[in-house]
């Protein structure tokens, strides 16, 4: 993973978890703040980017893919992220809890290759210099949850799809080249597929 911050588009987390997740990542501060171990770079899936996007749910498990630039250890990168729950207050006054997810893999999942030429920074970056935080394009994370496709990945899916800015041919399109080389049945994720497509074609013919 190699992103120019500079190419990417960006959007504002106007939420408490949404602000929350970036600052998760100020934790790596003893790493990079010097800048002496060069630039950590991260992007996040799963149900807390689906909330970046909708605002429709959140999610205590961060799913990330993380890229070290530099000298740093991998191990102790993640050992800080995974020593403590981060813990934030929401718009409900509610406590809740940030905890990085070690067995997340984008291997997992069905996933386009050019994923990482649609990701998307958030314009609230972390306080520590050289680490950057992004989220993967709703398209792609709409893609990665055909492969569990339990009923809330479908909701997910779906609240995806229907964001103005998401052209469900493109989704289409992105999908069927994703899985034409993911790891898995096949059959079974072009099934998946053809379930979301129907639902959502029933959803804008109400």
């Amino acid at each position: 993973m190699s992103i120019d911050p500079g190419e990417s588009p960006t959007i504002e987390p106007n939420t408490a978890l949404g602000r929350a997740l970036v600052a998760f990542f100020d934790v790596l501060e003893p790493v990079y703040a010097s800048g002496e171990k060069g630039v950590f770079q991260v992007i996040v899936f799963g149900g807390c980017a689906v909330h970046v996007h909708t605002q429709a749910r959140g999610s205590a498990d961060v799913d990330a893919e993380m890229a070290s630039h530099g000298y740093a250890d991998p191990a102790e990168i993640v050992a800080l992220l995974g020593e403590d729950a981060y813990v934030f207050t929401n718009e409900e006054g509610v406590t809740q809890m940030l905890e990085l997810d070690p067995s997340f893999n984008t291997t997992l999942a069905p996933l386009h290759e050019d994923y990482e030429s649609r990701v998307i920074r958030l314009m609230t970056q972390s306080s520590v210099r050289n680490v950057e935080v992004y989220v993967a394009s709703a398209l792609d994370v709409a893609i990665t949850k055909l492969g569990r496709f339990g009923d809330r990945d479908q909701q997910d899916i779906l609240a995806l799809l229907q964001l103005r800015e998401v052209d469900v041919g493109e989704f289409e399109r992105l999908t069927r080249e994703a899985i034409s080389y993911a790891v898995g049945d096949h059959a079974r994720l072009l099934g998946n597929l053809n379930v979301v497509l129907d639902s959502y074609n029933r959803s804008e013919d109400r």
